[in-house]
């Protein structure tokens, strides 16, 4: 399947569904060799297609091969280049955005009723309270992925998802736009959150505040 979704403007991002096979996915790069002894670090299949995916899309989202390295909390950078880099895995998939002016976070999960499990430890009551019953799932999804992306665009340690970051009520949609509030900060930041929800998939994204 390889690229599935891709958006140039505004911002810019791309959803890859890892159907290739690991070395399908190495023949992308100009030399495969010089991600070998990298990839050799990561222990499974999966998390070796993953790895390869993320910057195989990042290519085909800038025209350029890319090196991505990490903070010491784990998030990613583009030492080379001014572009600000968000990125998500799941289940067949991963998702990258960029900005080449703000910060940006983004989430993508996919659709199981496992999100029943840990409901509680990221939705306020007010915020269950809005929940549409008849889809329940993606509904709770967006939430968890919005949480998610605003916590990647924050850029902050020691969130509580469920006391920090705060949801608008939204009525539940296959694609749209809702707003959020961090409380985390003194500077208590809104965020606007894209989302799109597929028949695989929820995705949620952010870019900056609402402020800039």
């Amino acid at each position: 399947m390889g690229l599935l979704l891709k958006q140039t403007e505004p911002s810019c991002w791309g959803v890859w569904k890892m159907e290739e096979s690991v070395e399908e996915l190495l023949g992308c790069f100009s030399d495969p060799a010089v991600y070998l002894p990298l990839l050799e670090e990561k222990k499974t299949g999966i998390r070796k297609k993953e790895w390869l995916a993320v910057r195989v899309l990042l290519k085909e989202l800038l025209g350029t091969e890319q090196t991505i390295a990490y903070h010491p909390n784990g998030a990613p950078y583009l030492p080379d280049s001014f572009w600000h880099i968000s990125i998500s895995h799941t289940k067949e998939y991963v998702a990258v955005i960029l900005d080449p002016v703000y910060p940006v976070g983004i989430d993508i999960e996919y659709i199981s009723e496992r999100i029943f499990k840990v409901r509680d430890r990221f939705m306020s009551p007010e915020e269950m309270a809005a929940i549409d019953p008849a889809n329940e799932i993606p509904h709770l999804l967006l939430y968890w992925c919005a949480k998610e992306s605003l916590f990647k665009v924050m850029g902050e340690e020691n969130v509580d998802f469920c006391e920090m970051l705060h949801i608008d009520p939204f009525s539940y949609q296959p694609a749209g736009q809702f707003s959020a509030t961090e409380t985390r900060t003194p500077a208590q930041k809104r965020y606007r959150i894209h989302y799109l929800v597929t028949s695989q998939f929820v995705l949620t994204y952010t870019i900056g505040h609402t402020g800039q």
